[in-house]
């Protein structure tokens, strides 16, 4: 499988390169990997020589160490790419074998897809036999979300390593091992996970599924083997250490935007992504590091002043955008929940979302003939993994118990950042539900056929079934139900806050017919802010814009306009469609430096009733964009699902 699968992912990868798609892993920031190539060590240059910029700038395709200076100077100023140690000692080493190109590293991407490919298989296997596991690995090595996926090499190396993690966890979890297996495994997910914590940071999130199945899943119960259980914790945490030490002491000197990607999740493309709605809030609405960088800067400016300006991914940033965090998740507990369902029903459902070929054309045939056959079983995943957890219930309790838990940590945590590249590699999951269901369908096809219909073992299997169903259901929605109710008290209570907080009319001036402007003497608005410039506090305002409904034409956008020329162009456009026409609705936005003001594409006097600025704003922790229409405080102040064909749940 691995080979097979090599020659695949090669070809693909070097096919998709000659046909002028160009692969994208932030090849900018793979300058220490040249040096440590070089000999030069996990470095920086300084000065940077012409024809090294010129490669890693991608201006170049080429380089040879030779073009280095002799007396090239070598630092650890500006080194933030410590956290990517060991990706950069990957690509090194490749180039130590086969020359510093970028075009030569089709081998190291066949070696990782070879992986991939045999690591799923593995995990096939401890599901079904080795017929079915063989399909499924095939239909998963010619997924167009694999292949697509392949060439982003930053977050592509992360999946032969997720894989080898989920391995350990149903290794451990679906038979009775001895103690030292059971140490032995540990000490192997620790290692992985450290080495893993050197290529992408996100595999931090493996940690509690760890911890989770030695509490909840060992074969034995809950209370039994504790002290071998205890023993496994610390040898996976030594072995984490022992992998990880030069990321973890790089990052806790330095920090490494560890919440940052948290916080890019939440804003608005990823709703739409995730398939949720709902609420009269939100949490901003550009996907953009200076957009949330901004942010955080802004908050910390209000609650922490003593972290002083906040350099971007710095340990400051880290305890700043960390304690925002923490104001988000007390505030919308609910709705990190609602997302995190959202994601699993996404994921178990990737195997049977509509693709079209990747861009080779020696794949069409594969792409076609799966299209054929899982065309009709659009939105299938969700109720085929329910089928599959009642099914192994029907023998074993604790093995569907866990499987569940596997399906929704594994499928919910991507709704972190619901981004194509944070959850291809986990379409495995799905194909390995329907490989279980279809070889356990035709094996009850055949034995029904040859030995008839057992009653007894039926009789067995039901009130593990119920019993199965009976804790599922409790625990996916008793606690959804409580923690709705306690954030729409909250909510209702923060946005009721803007509301009535004092504020004063907001200086603008018709520049042109539905375009106010801040006046040119007000300069505070108009100075550097973006990654490029530094640490900073941003000036920071809360506008009010009140909207008179009933006198707006239908269409009409109220848009926060920033200076277009800046790359911190922040410029954001509210559809005014659905507002309520008996009376005015409160758009709320946090607005910062380089503002300009806004634009109404409806002109008509009436539309802009009037704009506010709030003040003492030293009181929200949270500035959030907020749209309050007539009668929004007895609405649901929570987001809901609309993954199937717009239905909420």
């Amino acid at each position: 499988m691995f080979a097979i699968a090599g020659i695949w992912g090669g070809v693909f990868w070097a096919g998709s390169v000659r046909a002028g798609h160009h692969p994208f892993f932030y090849q900018s920031y793979f300058e220490p990997a040249v040096l440590l190539t070089c000999g030069k060590g996990f470095l920086l240059s300084d000065p940077q020589p012409a024809p090294l910029r010129a490669f890693i700038l991608e201006e170049t395709d080429k380089f040879s160490c030779d073009e280095l200076p002799k007396d090239l100077a070598v630092g650890t100023k500006g080194l933030y790419q410590r956290p990517w140690r060991y990706l950069m000692t990957m690509v090194a080493v490749a180039w130590m074998v086969l020359g510093i190109s970028w075009s030569g590293l089709a081998p190291l991407f066949a070696v990782l897809y070879g992986l991939t490919t045999a690591l799923a298989y593995a995990n096939f296997r401890l599901l079904v036999g080795r017929a079915a596991a063989l399909a499924a690995t095939a239909a998963l090595t010619v997924s167009t979300l694999q292949l697509t996926n392949l060439p982003n090499l930053r977050d592509y190396a992360k999946a032969p390593l997720t894989l080898a993690l989920v391995f350990v966890l149903v290794v451990l979890a679906v038979r009775p091992w001895r103690p030292r297996a059971v140490l032995l495994l540990s000490l192997a997910y620790g290692l992985i996970l450290g080495i893993g914590y050197g290529f992408r940071t996100d595999l931090l999130i493996d940690i509690p599924p760890f911890l989770i199945t030695m509490a909840l899943f060992m074969p034995g119960g809950v209370l039994r083997n504790l002290p071998i259980k205890i023993a496994a914790i610390g040898l996976c945490a030594a072995g984490f250490v022992a992998a990880g030490w030069p990321i973890i002491t790089s990052v806790a000197g330095s920090g490494g935007c560890q919440w940052h990607p948290f916080l890019v999740g939440f804003t608005a493309p990823f709703d739409e992504a995730l398939g949720v709605s709902g609420g009269s809030y939100g949490w901003g609405h550009l996907p953009q590091d200076d957009y949330v960088w901004t942010t955080v800067s802004s908050y910390a400016s209000r609650f922490h002043p003593d972290l002083g300006p906040i350099e971007y991914c710095s340990r400051e940033y880290d305890v700043a955008s960390g304690s925002y965090l923490r104001h988000l998740f007390t505030t919308f507990p609910a709705d990190l929940v609602t997302r995190a369902y959202a994601a699993v029903l996404n994921v178990v459902d990737l195997p049977f979302r509509e693709t079209a070929p990747p861009f080779t054309s020696h794949a069409v045939l594969p792409y076609r003939l799966r299209g054929f056959i899982l065309g009709a079983l659009s939105h299938a995943g969700p109720w085929l993994a329910g089928v599959f957890v009642l099914a192994i219930s029907w023998s074993r309790l604790r093995l569907a118990l866990f499987a569940s838990f596997v399906i929704l940590y594994f499928g919910g945590y991507p709704a972190i950042q619901f981004g194509v590249r944070h959850y291809f590699h986990l379409e495995f999951i799905g194909w390995a539900i329907l490989a279980f269901l279809a070889e356990r369908g035709i094996r009850l096809v055949l034995r029904s056929r040859l030995e008839g219909t057992e009653g007894a073992p039926a009789r067995e299997g039901v009130p593990r079934l119920i019993a199965c169903a009976v804790v599922l259901t409790t625990v996916l929605l008793v606690p959804l139900a409580v923690l709705r109710s306690y954030q729409g008290v909250q909510v209702t209570r923060l946005l009721e806050s803007y509301v009535r907080s004092p504020a004063e009319p907001l200086a603008l001036v018709g520049s042109a017919p539905g375009q106010f402007r801040v006046p040119p003497g007000d300069r505070g608005w108009l100075r550097p802010g973006t990654l490029a410039d530094g640490p900073r506090n941003p000036e920071t305002r809360f506008v009010q814009a009140v909207v008179n409904g009933a006198a707006c034409r239908p269409g009409t956008t109220l848009t926060f306009r920033y200076d277009p020329t800046r790359p911190d162009d922040f410029s954001y456009a509210v559809p005014l469609d659905g507002v309520v026409r008996s009376g005015p609705t409160r758009i709320f936005e946090a607005v910062y430096d380089n503002f300009q003001g806004l634009d109404v594409s409806d002109s008509a006097p009436g539309c802009l009733q009037e704009v506010l600025v709030l003040t003492h704003l030293e009181q929200f922790p949270l500035l959030l964009p907020a749209r309050l229409s007539p009668g929004w405080e007895g609405r649901p102040q929570y987001q809901r699902i609309t993954f199937f064909g717009g239905a909420r749940r």
